[in-house]
């Protein structure tokens, strides 16, 4: 389970590798050419077919510097290759590196092993930092993990905000109430989540307590259920077949499908801007200024703060 310093962190950038330092878009080029020359090779990792990097790798503009470089890795092909349990992969993959002499540095809530690597392959470079971000979809992850190419001005917005709006619709468009009361209260509801190296899921959650209902949802884990993890059918769910995942891969993208007058969920509209605004403001980060111009009284509200698992419903 993420929590809120997590959830920002993987979105903001963060060394978990203490020696590592900002790299020029040049420099994360080089290195990711050494990465597949020198790391792939170990895990018997192909690169473009089991791996590939993600997020703003390649994206930002000349100038900017990048934090670290992060790489999606299909769990099973470094499972076959090496003869492992997918369990078994997060740990192998770590103890490995060790072995090998590089620092690590291990996040089981991102299913994630940062390490350290020579910038450029020469370590009179410098240490930058690599995330294998471990996942059961390649195209899910290039899908939910996608940033904007600034150097081409797609967005003015990471992605942050896009993904939050994204958990927003997903896990308001399939909730429904499961059991009730005998006064009327919930008891328990089904609801899509999204788990970042999983996809979308459904999940059920109950508010009894051992003396009666409690204020926050406790998950009821062995009843999760695997919707998808294919990006054409997320987008379905989000806004129907009109709609392709081209269409909502930025934040100005996914807010024109949302508030269009055919918006599929249209009946929950206020909640899903409601829980939006609620977990821009606690990620503090600044409002879309689309929210500022065109809901400005949704902002003003003085709106109820939950917990940040409420808000993102990952589990």
């Amino acid at each position: 389970m993420l929590n809120f310093n997590e959830f920002k962190k993987l979105y903001e950038g963060g060394s978990a590798i203490s020696d590592s330092r900002p790299m020029s878009q040049e420099e994360t080029k080089l290195t990711y050419e050494w990465i597949v020359k020198k790391i792939y090779p170990i895990f018997g990792i192909i690169d473009k077919i089991d791996a590939k990097p993600i997020g703003s790798y390649g994206k930002k503009a000349t100038g900017q510097t990048s934090g670290d470089i992060d790489i999606a890795v299909a769990t099973d092909v470094i499972a076959g290759n090496n003869h492992i349990s997918v369990n078994s992969v997060l740990d192998f993959v770590e103890d490995k590196l060790k072995s090998l002499g590089y620092d690590t540095s291990k996040a089981k809530g991102f299913n994630q092993v940062s390490f350290a690597v020579p910038i450029n392959g020469n370590y009179a470079n410098g240490i930058g930092q690599v995330d294998f971000m471990f996942t059961d979809s390649l195209n899910w992850s290039e899908f939910i993990y996608h940033s904007p190419d600034f150097s081409k001005f797609e967005s003015k917005y990471k992605g942050l905000y896009r993904n939050i709006l994204l958990m927003k619709i997903i896990s308001n468009a399939k909730r429904k109430t499961t059991k009730i009361t005998d006064s009327g209260e919930t008891e328990e509801y089904e609801s899509y989540v999204v788990r970042l190296n999983q996809g979308v899921v459904q999940v059920t959650k109950s508010f009894k307590g051992k003396t009666g209902l409690v204020k926050n949802a406790n998950l009821l884990k062995d009843q999760d259920k695997f919707i998808t993890n294919t990006p054409e059918e997320v987008s379905n769910i989000l806004f129907g077949p009109s709609v392709q995942p081209s269409d909502i891969m930025t934040f100005e993208d996914l807010w024109r499908q949302f508030t269009n007058p055919k918006f599929i969920h249209k009946d929950k509209f206020n909640q899903i801007l409601k829980e939006f605004i609620q977990q821009i403001k606690i990620t503090k980060v600044p409002i879309p200024t689309e929210i500022e111009f065109e809901y400005p009284n949704f902002i003003n509200e003085n709106l109820a703060i939950k917990s940040f698992n409420d808000y993102l419903n990952i589990r």
